[in-house]
């Protein structure tokens, strides 16, 4: 299947940083982690934080945002180390009360790490009739000129970067998936070590594990699937072969779990108050394992920023 994508190129959006800066933590944000029964605990390192999100604010000050909904709710992030980049998604929450879909500004933006200025923008204009609500981004190792889109109407999109074109797209119902409006696919990442994508699931609050035939068509496969403690609302594949969930609160507050590729809880991060966060809503480790990505999509709605880099200090081990 064949969609177009409008792509607004940074030759037209040059803008410069904003939101990019550096702040301490008042307050120390670290502390020795803990092991019980073979799950360690620990507390995020949150000091010496730099934001990003101007970009993000530009897109929508370009047209994108229908003069309707004027925040970019950045809900996914990857990294471009080549380019020294980062893709975010806008994945809205209603502003209007049970209106999901009318006024999405539904797109993804590839932004500079340097000066969070735009590089690209592609927007979403029709997909094959049925509404949609991006959340999830993942790049696949085997598949270098992709990006991979889950939707909260559980379709999962390969978005073919030098065209703008969605080549294909897979569709969770045929593998069972079935959720309320606005529950679907949270999160999503590929690990090189399975082959799989790892799919968070927010009305189950569960991981599906999927073959999504990357090689051949559109078959999508169900390998496990796995419950969690909270609904996930970020997914890391980490090269060490652990998966990294980022969720937005609950009964244990704002964490971070580490599970092994077969669904078996490693660690739980704390993400601290002091961090501010208000969604943490993505999650992205970089290739160096020194940085540590987090998204907040309603962080512009209080004061706070959409996208958060602070150190790695590999607090759940090696």
């Amino acid at each position: 299947m064949h969609f177009k994508i409008k792509i607004f190129l940074s030759s037209a959006l040059a803008l410069s940083l904003v939101a990019c800066g550096s702040d301490e933590g008042e307050d120390p944000t670290t502390s020795d982690p803990t092991e019980t029964e073979g799950v360690v605990s620990a507390t995020l390192d949150f000091t010496g934080v730099q934001t990003y999100g101007q970009a993000l604010s530009d897109q929508i000050a370009a047209g994108d945002g229908a003069g309707i909904d004027n925040v970019f709710r950045n809900s996914g992030v990857v990294i471009d180390a080549v380019d020294n980049a980062y893709y975010a998604v806008n994945g809205v929450h209603p502003v209007q009360n049970g209106d999901y879909t009318s006024y999405y500004p539904k797109s993804i933006v590839k932004a500079s790490l340097s000066d969070d200025s735009i590089i690209e923008a592609y927007t979403f204009s029709t997909l094959n009739g049925h509404d949609i609500d991006m959340e999830a981004l993942s790049f696949v190792s085997s598949q270098p000129d992709n990006l991979y889109v889950g939707d909260e109407y559980n379709y999962v999109y390969e978005l073919n970067l030098a065209s703008g074109n969605v080549t294909r797209e897979w569709d969770l119902a045929d593998i069972g998936v079935s959720t309320g409006t606005d529950r679907g696919i949270e999160a999503m990442t590929y690990a090189a070590s399975t082959g799989y994508f790892y799919i968070g699931i927010q009305d189950s609050g569960s991981i599906v594990v999927a073959d999504l035939s990357l090689d051949d068509g559109e078959t999508i496969t169900k390998i496990s699937e796995f419950s969690v403690p909270s609904p996930p609302s970020g997914l890391y594949a980490h090269s060490d072969g652990t998966i990294y969930m980022v969720t937005v609160g609950g009964a244990n507050g704002q964490m971070i779990y580490r599970y092994s590729t077969e669904g078996e809880l490693l660690c739980e991060l704390e993400i601290p108050d002091s961090a501010g966060m208000t969604r943490p809503d993505g999650i992205f480790i970089d290739e160096g394992n020194n940085m540590i990505y987090i998204v907040d999509s309603q962080g512009p709605l209080f004061g706070g920023h959409s996208l958060y880099r602070v150190a790695w200090t590999q607090p759940c081990g090696d």
